[in-house]
């Protein structure tokens, strides 16, 4: 069985910290709104989305995890994908919420 922590964007300590020992840690966002907020939040703690590496869409397989939304880069410092050289970026993994299809009518379900 598959089994991983998703942090919620309260966490965000702990999160910086798992970022800091080489992890990615997942993140539980309920939409873009939400994950630019949370991106926002990490600057004023030192974090910093890396400029030109575009948010990876692929970094996870979407039919294990459809959730998965962004593999997304950070630094410690406001930098460029080309000023990162010899340095390792760090990365948070967001998941969205799922959404829901009202629009179903399953048959016998009320």
């Amino acid at each position: 069985m598959f089994y991983q922590v998703r942090f919620q964007t309260g966490e965000i300590k702990q999160i910086i910290d798992e970022m800091k020992k080489g992890n990615i840690p997942c993140m539980d966002v309920n939409d873009g709104d939400e994950m630019n907020w949370f991106i926002k939040e990490l600057e004023s703690k030192g974090i910093f989305r890396v400029e030109d590496i575009p948010y990876d869409k692929n970094a996870r397989d979407r039919v294990k995890e459809p959730e998965f939304e962004y593999r997304i880069a950070f630094y410690t410092s406001p930098v460029r994908a080309s000023g990162l050289e010899g340095k390792t970026p760090m990365y948070i993994d967001f998941y969205f919420e799922p959404i829901v299809d009202r629009t179903y009518d399953p048959v016998g379900e009320m």
